[in-house]
């Protein structure tokens, strides 16, 4: 079971598992492959072109990610001042959602300063595409899972 930041368990329903296991064999995903390529797979799973901005915006504050779905592509942006790892995390988030078939990432209600696992796992929706961001690291990373922590 994928582990979020603060070592607790991602819980899913089994449907929700379900669905995102049959979602992650449709696009074939395999150690050594690129972010660049995940979204290419995605992208042709879904029919649509996914297009990527990185930003700065203060908008984005306390936002690591969103995404939007257009008649002709799909537009994820994420916080482009984040470390590296911590954006490809938000990016496959945000594919969590379209492999999910979620048509909008909701915001929780809570205050900004409120408990930040609060924050990200405060639904169904928000917790299938927490699972599924790990799921995709844990698939195209070269390393075995045993390796990961240490390098």
């Amino acid at each position: 079971m994928p582990i979020k930041y603060d070592k607790q368990p991602i819980k899913i329903s089994p449907q929700s598992r379900s669905r995102a296991e049959e979602a992650l064999k449709k696009i074939e995903l395999a150690p050594g492959m690129t972010a660049n390529e995940v979204v290419d797979a995605v992208a042709e799973l879904i029919g649509k072109p996914i297009v990527l901005e990185s930003t700065v915006d203060e908008r984005f504050k306390t936002t690591t990610g969103s995404f939007a779905i257009t008649l002709d592509f799909v537009f994820i942006v994420f916080r482009g001042i984040d470390p590296r790892s911590y954006q490809m995390h938000s990016l496959f988030h945000e594919l969590g959602h379209l492999l999910s078939g979620h048509s909008y990432c909701e915001r929780p209600a809570a205050a900004p300063d409120a408990d930040p696992t609060q924050q990200l796992l405060w639904n169904d929706a928000e917790r299938e595409a927490e699972f599924l961001a790990y799921r995709i690291a844990a698939l195209i990373s070269r390393k075995p899972r045993s390796s990961q922590a240490f390098g």
